[in-house]
């Protein structure tokens, strides 16, 4: 009897506390910052065991489901909306990548490919860059602890186990992909017109000019060219990124409506 009480005491803020780190766990399986192979799995499960003790006092629960099946989809549908928070910040990123691999197949780099730790394949090298460069962007203005206020505030919006799947979600990840490429065209966009500006006076060159080799002139030109063009676009590239990441509250809140409401 007297470990039975300590049990049924006990036992109610356990589960609270897995919903929290449920919900946790999803964001840092999605962000990828630290989904990578570089972040060790025991930080990862330190990192979201501290986050879930450190959230669990200002969160109000409701009673959990004494139903184990019932806690067990709770804790499913859980750990979904910390991966639909994480997946908003995990797009934003690949809009960096696919600038980058545009930009760099324009330059002539789509045959050089870096090895990607995070995810163990290979990336252009403007891709390494734009991501690098975005990651400290990101860190400089402090989003990383505006997603873990989104962390607090998706309860206001979406209660414990109270997350609905409707058309709308679909519609609202179909956006956030389309906004996805406006992003790494918008990124890529200096560099792919000064590198077709390059090609069009290299074909000019070609016709007033049979004897020179194009094809090899064109790699060393397209190259620098590219590089002169991001090295000035740059502080036009970090206040993008600025833009995008000082956004992604809204974003997030976005989805998170229409989770608790579809």
């Amino acid at each position: 009897m007297n470990f039975t009480q300590p049990l049924h005491i006990l036992l109610p803020e356990f589960q609270s506390f897995l919903v929290v780190a449920s919900r946790t766990g999803g964001i840092v399986a999605a962000i990828p910052m630290l989904s990578g192979r570089t972040v060790p799995p025991r930080v990862k499960v330190a990192l979201v065991l501290m986050l879930a003790l450190v959230l669990a006092p200002a969160i109000q629960l409701p009673p959990t489901p004494p139903d184990a099946a019932a806690m067990t989809a709770g804790l499913a549908s859980e750990l979904l909306i910390g991966f639909v928070i994480g997946m908003a910040v995990r797009l934003l990123f690949s809009a960096l990548e696919v600038a980058g691999e545009l930009a760099g197949s324009q330059m002539g780099f789509s045959i050089v490919q870096l090895l990607d730790p995070m995810t163990s394949v290979s990336t252009p090298m403007v891709g390494q860059l734009f991501t690098v460069i975005g990651s400290l962007v990101f860190l400089s203005l402090n989003a990383h602890m505006m997603v873990v206020a989104a962390i607090v505030s998706s309860y206001e919006s979406i209660p414990p186990f109270g997350a609905t799947l409707s058309p709308a979600v679909g519609e609202e990840v179909l956006h956030l992909s389309q906004h996805m490429f406006v992003v790494a065209v918008k990124l890529a966009g200096p560099v792919l017109v000064a590198v077709a500006l390059i090609n069009i006076l290299l074909a000019m060159l070609g016709r007033a000019v049979t004897q020179i080799n194009i094809f090899v002139l064109s790699f060393p030109l397209t190259i620098a060219a590219g590089l002169l063009v991001l090295g000035l676009a740059l502080p036009f590239m970090v206040s993008l990124f600025e833009r995008e990441f000082i956004g992604l509250h809204e974003t997030i809140d976005g989805l998170l409506r229409v989770l608790g409401h579809g």
